[in-house]
């Protein structure tokens, strides 16, 4: 067992790693192992206990298995750091395997960020495997390395497959370009540019993928190569192995012997050589790829550079991970290398011939729709811009104080007051927990409050999104009275899902750095999106319910599906592949209940984490086949992301809308900011950045909120107004006056629609300009103030001004390109 301590020691280092990462963060976000304190029985499902006994034991027994015992330290510490992140990425993938069936290239992607974890969680291993090799080296007359032959693991853990002599370090090299290829050929696609992360750091001009081109694609190959011979010669040599006789021993290694006698390694430890060559040559690549958009990473002002090295090299690990795993079998294998030479020749040409993309094929409908090129368009053709605001008022928040109302009454003068600001849309938040209150009950009077709200908000020219709202779960993330938390701070109610459907299975109701970093509530979502008990398919019937009640509406713009998805217990499993799973059934759903009707848009959102980052690992790209999307994400950037008070800017306001809009060119999908604001104080709001980028990119969103009660579990006790727009005296219940830096942002003139598309948008609160090109005489474009705006149009007829509730509507006819001038 002598032989073994190196291995042993790394195990061990490593568990306690594991150990301390559950105790001190449960969110499981930086952690290796997620231990949300939930309990684990009863058992429902065997996803409840793959990280336990999936992930642990596999991530645990790789590294025993990979861990080398006779190098030098440093070698062996490299070696042992490398097991820790290869096992890590394989026992990842096998527990997301188990959990969500399916998916696999989306899952093996994904592991790229357990590597990047497990590069830092494996630094203690690297330590201490480099001390205890050192130490046992410095041993008088150190025990000979015993057969493996009669351990009783080896037959079982033992390459049944390793059947020839291993390649020779020279072919090394061109297993890794040929393996390298067809990865590309295969996946490559999908692994940079068109990954669910690659809207984020673009395509990749190095890569062994369609995006980065022939001479890139080469490069690439040509890299990993060149670096896996080079590595693989510097660790696989001879006479790196110390002296003669010396080798690695690791579990699998068999026919010793001769090779011992002749100073060579094993078969099997040959074969983990060429593998830890592979994944540290894609290691090199990410590490280039990092180089080369490094100088536009740091361009945006902002401080993306540092999460963008980390989605870089997430990209390359798991890349790497494949890589490494068919290096190592073909190092075990007899290959010709003629036959390897035709198989790079032949694979090379599928990733050259360029990525491919699939347009939006515009639907018939009555109400809005999606044109060819993503954008939201009215039945006739004109593209609308959505600009509005959110109304909570229909919400079933939790009651901190019992003084104070949970929310405002909505009324009418509320929609006329929409009006008066121009607005054209409302994103109407709905809970689950008063449509459903009992299973499979629909409470008919609160729908009815549902359906005058659309028809009242129609009467004022506003459209309506349907939001199945909620934040942090529900209510019934509210802590016992007295409850002490480990970690964080006992939390208080929210709203959302009945109380019927909470599966919070013993897991903490705390707060840990954060409402939504909860281990109740990750436990929440991830019994929602296993749909443990039917509770999926209740949430799925509701909203066809709600579809089919407003089939036949054209004023209802669409359904948003879930506010703020919680990233639950093992994201992007839960948080992309789960959560793309529900999305589907739930668009599948609503579909079916419109057939009395038309199509109506549908809005899905990434998980809370985006409003928290500015970004997201969200669900793939493939996770429906309906066209009538829109992406919606919550721009929240410089206002309540996670970075705010540290003086730090990770995602600006800038780049919050180029993410978002290469997000939802990555989908295929129309975009819209389904929330925005909550800047703090009105006078410091870099509003005016925000509704530059709005006009820059034509693109409308819903500012948070119309009217926020003093009682809403959003407010602090300490608070002496509520509301973000309409503001309420906490004391006396009355309305004070809204902040002007608000109102001017939010009323300014905008384009309700416009005929065609547009092509050039900017605004302030008395001046616009738009360019656009089409036909009709859809143009019909908002102006505030009692004063008549003075007009200058170009390839416009019969443009014409009429004073409206709180301003002016501009229309007029266009034959073609156009332009339009108003200042008022």
């Amino acid at each position: 067992m002598r032989n073994r301590w190196v291995a042993l020691i790394a195990v061990v280092v490593l568990a306690l790693v594991i150990v301390l990462g559950a105790v001190f963060d449960p969110s499981g976000l930086a952690a290796p192992y997620t231990w949300t304190g939930a309990d684990l029985l009863p058992v429902a499902g065997v996803w409840q206990v793959a990280p336990l006994v999936v992930y642990v034991p596999l991530l645990l027994l790789g590294v025993w298995a990979l861990t080398p015992v006779s190098l030098p330290p440093f070698r062996t510490a490299l070696l042992a750091w490398g097991a820790v992140v290869v096992s890590a990425m394989v026992a990842k993938f096998a527990m997301s395997m188990v959990m969500s069936l399916g998916d696999v290239a989306y899952l093996a992607w994904s592991t790229g960020f357990t590597g990047v974890k497990a590069l830092v969680f494996g630094l203690p291993v690297l330590v201490a495997t480099w001390i205890t090799q050192a130490v046992r080296r410095r041993l008088p007359k150190p025990e000979p390395v015993p057969a493996l032959a009669g351990s009783p693991s080896a037959p079982a853990l033992a390459p049944a497959f390793a059947v020839a002599q291993p390649l020779s370090a020279r072919s090394v090299g061109l297993v890794a370009a040929a393996a390298a290829v067809v990865l590309g050929a295969l996946v490559g696609g999908s692994w940079w540019g068109g990954s669910p992360i690659g809207y984020a750091v673009g395509d990749s001009p190095l890569a062994p993928a369609p995006e980065a081109g022939p001479l890139g694609c080469l490069a690439a190959v040509i890299l990993l190569g060149l670096v896996t011979w080079a590595v693989d010669r510097w660790l696989g040599a001879p006479a790196s192995w110390g002296t003669a006789g010396a080798r690695v021993a690791v579990v699998g290694a068999r026919d010793r012997g001769a090779r011992v006698a002749a100073g060579a390694p094993g078969r099997g430890a040959r074969a983990v050589v060429a593998g830890m060559s592979a994944l540290t040559a894609a290691g090199v690549l990410g590490l280039v790829q990092v180089a080369i958009g490094l100088p536009g990473d740091m361009a945006g002002g902002d401080s993306f550079w540092a999460p963008a090295i980390m989605l870089r090299l997430a990209s390359a690990l798991s890349f790497g991970a494949m890589l490494a795993v068919l290096v190592a079998l073909a190092t075990l294998v007899r290959i010709p290398k003629a036959a390897l030479a035709v198989v790079a020749a032949g694979a090379l040409a599928v990733p050259l011939l360029g990525p491919q993309t699939t347009a939006v094929q515009p639907q018939k409908t009555q109400g809005l729709t999606l044109s060819a090129d993503r954008r939201i368009v009215d039945a006739h053709g004109n593209e609308v811009l959505l600009r509005g605001v959110n109304v909570n008022q229909f919400e079933d928040y939790y009651q901190k104080d019992p003084a104070k109302q949970v929310a405002r009454p909505l009324t009418e003068d509320d929609f006329a007051g929409m009006e008066r600001m121009g607005f054209n849309v409302i994103r109407l938040a709905l809970s689950w927990s008063a449509l459903e209150p009992n299973p499979g009950k629909y409470d008919e009077t609160y729908l009815s409050r549902i359906d005058w709200a659309v028809a009242t908000a129609a009467k004022h020219g506003l459209r309506t999104v349907l939001d199945m709202h909620q934040d942090a779960w529900g209510k019934g993330v509210q802590a016992d009275q007295g409850a002490t938390c480990r970690n964080g701070s006992p939390m208080h109610g929210w709203d959302g899902a009945p109380a019927w459907a909470d599966r919070f299975d013993g897991a903490p109701r705390c707060e840990f750095t954060g409402r939504d970093i909860s281990p109740a509530v990750s436990r929440a979502f991830t019994n929602l999106y296993q749909d443990r008990d039917g509770i999926q398919t209740h949430l799925v019937n509701t909203w066809a319910m709600l579809a089919r009640r407003f089939a036949a509406d054209p004023m209802v713009a669409g359904y948003d599906l879930l506010n703020e998805p919680g990233f639950g217990e093992a994201p992007p499993v839960t948080s992309g592949v789960l959560l793309g799973r529900f999305y589907d059934r739930t668009i599948k759903a609503i579909r079916a209940a419109e057939r009395g009707g038309f199509p109506h848009l549908v809005f899905f959102e990434p998980s809370v984490l985006w409003s928290g980052l500015g970004f997201e690992v969200s669900v793939p790209r493939d996770f429906t086949d309906d066209r009538l999307i829109v992406f919606a994400p919550h721009l929240y950037n410089e206002s309540i992301t996670i970075d705010r008070g540290t003086g730090v800017t990770i995602t600006s306001i800038e780049r919050g809308f180029d993410l978002a809009s290469r997000a939802a060119e990555a989908y295929g999908a129309g975009l819209w900011s389904g929330e925005w604001g909550w800047f703090g104080d009105p006078a410091e709001a870099p509003i005016g950045r925000y509704t530059k980028q709005e006009d820059a990119h034509r693109i409308g969103g819903a500012f948070w909120v119309w009217k926020q009660s003093c009682g809403d579990a959003h407010a602090g006790p300490e608070d002496r107004t509520g509301g973000n727009l309409m503001i309420e005296d906490c004391a006396t219940g009355k309305d004070l006056p809204s902040p002007p830096e608000y109102t001017a942002a939010l009323s300014r003139p905008y384009p309700r629609s416009a005929p065609g598309r547009l092509t050039a948008l900017t605004s302030d609160k008395a001046a616009l300009t738009l360019r656009g090109e089409g036909k009709g005489c859809g143009l019909d474009v908002w102006f505030p103030g009692t004063a008549k705006p003075a007009t200058q149009g170009t390839g416009l007829q019969n443009l014409s001004a009429r004073q409206s509730p709180g301003g002016w509507r501009v229309t007029g006819c266009a034959a073609g390109a156009y332009e339009l001038a108003a200042r008022g």
